[in-house]
């Protein structure tokens, strides 16, 4: 009997059968009812494998380091850089240290997961890896290693060495106090950006427990969501945070490295790599080599360079998570928080109690007086040697500020507000705690600090709107400046854009103006404000680029949403979408939303992944949305929904939260499912 069968069969015998409910709504969303957590959780394997299983069961190879045995050789460098992290040994070696209803409830998950599978074996790919409950603490580590890989990256950089790429991550959230509410109850936006394929792809779903009520994003191939909110608080989290991992710079030779007055041996460890091809599937071994730092990820001139980081022990993300999506009050979301186990963020909890509150969020080494870990540190000596963690309470932090609102779309704690008590000089001396740029935010959060330090009475519907603003902050300045160039008699075109309101909308031609105006800069173009040499005779020469192209390749009608649209990847159905971070035009408005080319358009790839404005009355009430759809079935009818139907519009559905009754208009499906499942 496998592993999941034995806890199914525990289970069993320690509690009473029941049936679990799955009720899915007009967009394919589940909403899970159960009596118990393992029950929810196997109903939550069960719908996520029937929505998307084969993404599922990537992102268990991904973490695992195991993709180039499946899919080639594109993905051996992939494999290559898990294997460095180790995710599957920490993962399993560990994994009975897990409390066990976490261990429980992941097993669940996994039974409802193995329970479609057999339904329907037709569904299920030949390099389906073996499910094991370890598996879902290794993708844990997966998803959140990233964003170390871009610390240690830019140490690098910063050394003159060229790591591999990181991809950019970003996000927006903001927390309104009841003071500034329509309501007198906080009101929380939570919207991570993030690509929209790959393992970033966020799953949408309600559960319910007994005590246990929670709606939002889960990561696919884990059991519940970790950016959402339950009965009592939300949670937000969007990139920066501390400086979590460092770099450390060793003398070697040969087989050894210098440590102080001796020259220890390089631990070597041994990975067999399989990569398919035409004729089957051939291994090929490669050594990583490690210092007592970490493992050595680049060498110069006698150096090696070996990365450290706090987290490469860690395994109780999933238990973190868990107690923190059980919170009930922000003591015991801070009690959570404090096992240190998220990778550096901002994190945001408002609470129905009226709370908000701001935590620059990580695990962080304590570093020597000297000592500065943007670079890489001087390994061979000690003398950078790190001193222990810093406790929760060293983390910067806030709660409850007399401005009534806060926002952080991946800038500096001092721009959270107007007036931000935390300026960086209170951090001058654990200056890695703080760990932001210097200067003004850039343009999406210079939009968002406006307008919410002017919002005032916001309502639920208002919330929807800040959250979709396509606002192109400082356009008024460009306006001016063509209004200047164009002198007394400016062009009908010109005019259309002194007449626009500013606004990236979809059925915007005024907007799309705009766009190639700026594009037509070239370099120029990209600043968010008029630069100082831009001439009035670049400007009218632009303005003209921009008309004749406007007329040459767009039809008479066009719009922004002519040329901006929504849709899957590679399928002919798209539709118009408002807002964007359009680098090249230096338009970025706060409903961020990236593009790339396809044929005579551009079509969204990334920015909003799960957008979720929540109303933190009692119980609390929320919208949410997908930029795509739930299913990844081209036949099903939620394959594109929410891009047609909400996404494109700048609309989110309501959750139906604790609300059965209004939930019941809705369904369109039911599924039953018994707990624990027969053997």
């Amino acid at each position: 009997m496998n592993r999941l069968l034995l806890g199914a069969a525990l289970a069993a015998a320690l509690a009473p059968a029941e049936q679990v409910r799955i009720l899915r709504d007009e967009f394919g969303v589940p909403h899970i009812f159960a009596r118990s957590a393992p029950a929810a959780f196997y109903a939550s394997g069960y719908a996520q494998a029937e929505d998307r299983l084969e993404e599922l069961l990537r992102n268990y190879r991904k973490a695992e380091g195991t993709m180039a045995e499946a899919f080639g050789a594109e993905w051996f460098q992939h494999d290559l850089r898990q294997r460095l992290w180790r995710h599957r040994e920490v993962a399993e070696r560990n994994y009975e240290r897990l409390r066990p209803e976490i261990r429980a409830g992941l097993e669940a998950f996994l039974a409802g997961v193995e329970r479609h599978m057999r339904e329907h074996p037709d569904r299920v790919p030949s390099w389906a890896p073996k499910l094991a409950p370890w598996r879902l603490a290794a993708l844990s580590r997966f998803i959140i290693w990233g964003w170390l890989e871009g610390e240690l990256g830019a140490d690098l950089m910063r050394g003159g060495l060229r790591p591999d790429p990181a991809l950019y991550r970003g996000s927006n959230q903001w927390l309104l106090a009841p003071s500034r509410t329509a309501l007198r109850v906080p009101i929380a936006l939570i919207d991570p950006h993030l690509s929209w394929y790959g393992e970033f792809r966020f799953y949408e779903m309600r559960a319910y427990a007994g005590r246990f009520a929670v709606s939002g994003a889960a990561i696919l191939g884990l059991p519940f969501p970790v950016l959402g909110h339950n009965r009592y608080l939300s949670v937000a989290m969007t990139t920066g945070g501390p400086d979590t991992s460092d770099v450390f710079e060793v003398e070697v030779s040969g087989d050894r490295y210098r440590f102080g007055e001796q020259w220890r041996p390089l631990s070597v460890r041994r990975e067999k790599i399989g990569v398919k091809t035409a004729a089957g599937v051939e291994f090929k071994e490669v050594t990583i080599q490690a210092t007592h730092h970490g493992p050595i990820v680049a060498r110069r001139e006698g150096k090696a360079y070996a990365a450290a980081t706090p987290y490469a022990e860690e395994f109780r993300l999933v238990e973190q998570s868990w107690d923190l999506m059980n919170a009930r009050n922000l003591g015991e979301a801070r009690r959570a928080l404090a096992m240190l186990q998220l990778m550096p963020q901002n994190v945001m909890i408002g609470t129905v109690d009226g709370d908000i509150y701001y935590v620059r969020n990580g695990r962080v080494p304590v570093r020597p007086a000297g000592c500065d870990p943007s670079r890489p540190l001087p390994g061979s000596g000690g003398a950078c040697e790190w001193q222990g963690l810093h406790p929760f309470e060293d983390l910067v932090q806030i709660a409850n500020p007399p401005q009534g609102y806060m926002q952080n779309c991946n800038i500096s704690p001092q721009w959270l507000m107007r007036d931000s008590p935390l300026a960086p000089e209170k951090y001058r001396e654990r200056f890695y705690l703080y760990n932001a740029p210097p200067g003004p935010p850039h343009q999406r959060a210079a939009a968002v600090l406006e307008l919410l330090d002017a919002a005032r009475e916001v309502g639920e519907e208002e919330a929807i709107r800040l959250a979709f603003s396509p606002l192109v902050w400082r356009a008024e300045t460009w306006q001016e400046r063509i209004r200047r160039a164009a002198g007394e008699t400016p062009s009908e075109f010109a005019r259309l854009l002194l007449g626009w309101n500013r606004l990236a909308e979809a059925d915007s031609r005024a907007a799309l103006a705009f766009y190639l105006f700026k594009t037509a800069l070239g370099p120029l173009g990209r600043a968010v404000e008029p630069p100082g040499q831009l001439t009035d005779q670049q400007v009218r020469e632009a303005l003209g680029k921009a008309e004749e192209r406007l007329t040459r390749e767009f039809p008479p009608d066009a719009v922004y949403g002519t040329l901006f649209r929504v849709g899957r990847q590679g399928s002919p159905r798209h539709w118009p979408v408002g807002g964007g971070t359009l680098a090249e035009a230096g338009m970025a408005t706060p409903r961020a939303i990236s593009f790339a080319r396809e044929g005579d358009r551009m079509i969204g790839r990334g920015g909003q992944t799960s957008t979720q404005i929540v109303i933190l009355s009692k119980p609390p009430r929320s919208y949410m949305v997908l930029p795509l759809g739930e299913s990844d079935d081209p036949r099903s009818p939620h394959f594109d929904d929410q891009a047609e139907k909400l996404f494109s519009a700048g609309r989110a559905k309501p959750t139906y939260f604790l609300n059965r009754r209004e939930l019941a208009r809705h369904v369109t499906r039911t599924t039953v499912l018994e707990w624990p499942p027969a053997r």
